[in-house]
C-alpha cells in the first residue's frame, strides 16, 4: 500500500510548514506528499522548495500558474503515485494516527474509501466539533449506500474531499473539469459525487483525525455573492446524480429546501457585505436571481418543514416572497434591520 498526500496551496504561508510537519510523521505505509503550488505570491514556493530539497524522496513539488483550488487538487490526482489517495488543505493539519487508522481500518474492512470526523480550530486555539451524522464503524455498501447518497444530498457535511481516503480506482482521474466553472467554492461538493457513486465499501471511523481551520482568509474561505453561481453550478450537477442515485421524494423536498437556504444566504451575503465580484446593480442582481430556474425549481418543491432553524423557517419563504416580486426597497429595509438586530 502507497499512500499520496495532496496538498494544494496558494497563499498560506503561516500555516504551510505545520500542515506539511503534521504529514511527514506519519507512519503506517510508504507514502508521497505533493504540493501543488498554485501560483502563490507570497513565500510559499520557498517553502515548497526547502522540503523538497530537506526530503527528496517522499516530498515532490509542483508549480503552475494560478487556476483555483478544483483544477489544483485535479492536477495532484494526475500525478500522484499511490494507490490510495489523501487531500490535505494547506492551512490545515492531521493528527499523528491519521494514516495509521486508515491503514488499519483498510485490511480490516477491505474498502474503498476510509472516512473520518474532524474539528474546527481557529488561530486562537479555540476547538468546536463537527456535525457528522455517521455512526462509528459503519459499512456503507449495496443498499446501505443510500444512506451516504441522501447526507450527501440533504447537507454539506460530507462534501469535503478532505474527509476521506480513497482508492485510485474510485477517482475520476482523467475527467476533465475545466468547462465547470469552479474555482474556490463548491469544489468538492462536485468532486465528491463520482466518488460516493463508484465505490463498492466505505467505512466511517468516529476519530477526529483532521484539524480545519476556519476563517482564515484561505483560498477556500472568500465567500461572495458571486459564488452564488457556483452553488447553481453544483445544484445543476447533483440533478444527473439526484436521478442516477433514485433519490426519494421527501428527501429531494430536503434539497430543494437546502438550496432556497443557499440561495437566500447569498442575497444576505449582498447586503450585509456589499460584496459583488461582476460588479453589477443590486436592482440587477436581483432580477436574476429572481428569474432563474434553480430558484423557480426551489420555490416549487421546498417544505418549510425543512428549513434548518425556526427563524429561518420564517425569514426564508418571506424573502423569498419578496425576491419573487422584486421588491427591492423591502429587502433592502429587512436585512438593514436584520443586520442591526445581529450587532446587538
Amino acid at each position: 500500500m502507497f499512500v499520496s498526500f495532496l496538498v494544494p496551496i496558494y497563499n498560506v504561508e503561516k500555516y504551510l510548514k505545520k500542515c506539511i510537519d503534521s504529514i511527514l510523521i506519519q507512519t503506517g505505509c510508504p507514502f508521497e506528499i505533493i504540493l501543488i503550488d498554485d501560483g502563490s505570491t507570497d513565500s510559499c514556493p520557498d517553502i515548497c522548495d526547502q522540503y523538497q530539497a530537506a526530503c527528496p524522496d517522499i516530498v515532490r513539488v509542483i508549480h503552475k500558474e494560478n487556476e483555483g483550488l478544483l483544477l489544483t487538487r485535479r492536477r495532484g490526482f494526475k500525478e500522484a503515485k499511490g494507490d490510495w489517495f489523501i487531500c490535505i488543505d494547506s492551512d490545515d493539519y492531521i493528527d499523528p494516527q491519521l494514516l495509521s487508522t486508515v491503514v488499519d481500518t483498510i485490511n480490516h474492512y477491505k474498502c474503498d474509501m476510509v472516512m473520518y470526523n474532524y474539528c474546527y480550530i481557529d488561530d486562537f486555539g479555540n476547538v468546536s466539533g463537527s456535525k457528522l451524522n455517521l455512526n462509528d464503524g459503519m459499512v456503507y455498501e449495496g443498499k446501505k449506500k443510500q444512506l451516504l447518497y441522501e447526507e450527501r444530498m440533504t447537507t454539506t457535511n460530507i462534501n469535503n474531499m478532505w474527509l476521506r481516503a480513497i482508492h485510485r480506482d474510485i477517482v475520476d482521474i482523467e475527467a476533465d473539469y475545466s468547462e465547470i466553472g469552479l474555482r474556490n467554492m463548491c469544489e468538492d461538493a462536485v468532486q465528491v459525487l463520482p466518488l460516493y457513486t463508484n465505490t463498492k465499501k466505505t467505512v466511517y471511523i468516529n476519530k477526529v483525525l483532521y484539524y480545519y481551520r476556519k476563517g482564515n482568509g484561505s483560498i477556500t474561505s472568500n465567500a461572495t455573492l458571486a459564488n452564488w453561481r457556483a452553488i447553481h453550478r453544483s445544484f445543476t450537477i447533483e440533478q444527473d446524480y439526484a436521478v442516477l442515485w433514485k433519490i426519494p421524494h421527501n428527501v429531494e423536498q430536503k434539497r430543494y429546501t437546502k438550496q432556497l437556504e443557499n440561495i437566500i444566504n447569498c442575497i444576505r451575503w449582498l447586503y450585509r457585505d456589499g460584496k459583488n465580484a461582476i460588479n453589477m446593480p443590486m436592482k440587477d442582481e436581483i432580477v436574476i436571481l429572481k428569474k432563474d430556474s434553480m430558484f423557480e425549481e426551489c420555490l416549487k418543491n421546498y417544505d418549510k418543514k425543512y428549513l434548518s432553524t425556526r427563524y429561518n423557517s420564517v425569514c426564508v419563504p418571506f424573502i423569498a416572497f419578496l425576491l419573487k416580486k422584486e421588491k427591492q426597497f423591502l429587502l433592502d429595509a429587512f436585512f438593514k434591520l436584520e443586520s442591526r438586530l445581529l450587532k446587538i
